[in-house]
């Protein structure tokens, strides 16, 4: 599924460093394709130390629309930016950039979206539960966010955060805590006992010989576990929670899920209603081999109990 590139096309950049194995430039240019929307989006290696020079000078392009903005620049673009949203001010990071009407360059976060949408996709129950998210970075606060923002009936009764780098935790949940009412603390040890959901956001995993983020024995019989991670997956953690029974995904449906606000955001709606309608062209990209076999039969969450 290609298309030609003309001197009216808008141009789309995902920003990072590195950016090998970005994979939103193939579903986004694969949505254009499908859609017959005249843009393309590439990636583009900037290191931290030129992301401010960058951004300032890219965007004198008048057919460059916006920017998807990958690690470690989401929290560093802010500065650059007109405005933002609740979302990337309370987070401090955002993932997309658009140039608007005006010529303002405005700035949201839509990890979390994804996120949720993900743990609705697979049926995973968060609203009213106990979830525990490992790691207290960029992800973690853009699960935080919107695990809190619909509040208690919404969202989760209660949101725990836990980091080894002292401070950090408590940090990102007195954030949350003094915008969202939802109960939000930080977590004394990466025990996932007495939790409804465990979600993976550090970067546990990548790694062959990485321990696991948490003790895998010790989650509840009906817990799920969400690991945001793409590479490598299934990761350890997934193939030992899957092991004993429990619910387990891999991060890639965060990423599909997430597509349509983007193009909602870039000013796409047709689009975006498109790929809600039917995302499995989106999986056949990203899905690795290993987890192929599950883009036509999702494993949905059962409430059973197991040992």
């Amino acid at each position: 599924m290609t298309h030609s590139i003309h001197g009216s096309t808008d141009l789309y950049l995902i920003p990072g460093d590195p950016v090998t194995n970005v994979r939103a430039p193939r579903m986004f240019n694969a949505v254009f394709a499908r859609c017959g929307i005249d843009a393309v989006m590439v990636p583009v290696q900037v290191p931290v130390r030129d992301i401010a020079v960058f951004m300032r000078t890219a965007f004198l392009a008048r057919n460059l629309r916006g920017m998807v903005i990958g690690p470690p620049h989401k929290p560093r673009v802010l500065d650059m930016l007109d405005g933002y949203s609740v979302f990337g001010r309370v987070a401090r990071s955002v993932n997309a950039v658009r140039r608007t009407a005006d010529g303002q360059l405005e700035g949201d976060l839509f990890d979390g979206e994804g996120f949720t949408e993900a743990l609705d996709h697979f049926g995973i129950p968060y609203r009213g539960k106990r979830v525990l998210v490992l790691g207290a970075g960029v992800s973690a606060a853009a699960i935080g966010l919107a695990l809190a923002d619909g509040g208690t009936v919404d969202g989760a009764a209660q949101i725990a955060f836990f980091d080894p780098v002292a401070g950090r935790a408590a940090g990102l949940a007195a954030q949350l805590d003094s915008y969202f009412d939802a109960e939000v603390a930080a977590a004394d040890t990466n025990d996932p006992a007495g939790y409804d959901v465990v979600v993976n956001a550090t970067p546990l995993g990548l790694r062959p010989d990485d321990a696991l983020p948490c003790d895998v024995g010790r989650l509840d019989g009906h817990a799920a576990v969400f690991d945001i991670l793409l590479r490598g997956q299934p990761t350890p953690l997934v193939r030992a929670a899957r092991a004993r029974g429990l619910h387990a995904q891999p991060g890639f449906e965060m990423l599909v899920q997430q597509t349509p606000y983007y193009l909602d955001y870039f000013g796409y709606p047709e689009a975006a209603a498109a790929v809600r309608e039917d995302a499995d062209f989106l999986r056949e990209l990203i899905y690795p081999d290993a987890l192929r076999g599950e883009i036509a039969d999702p494993p949905r969450y059962r409430s059973a109990s197991v040992g």
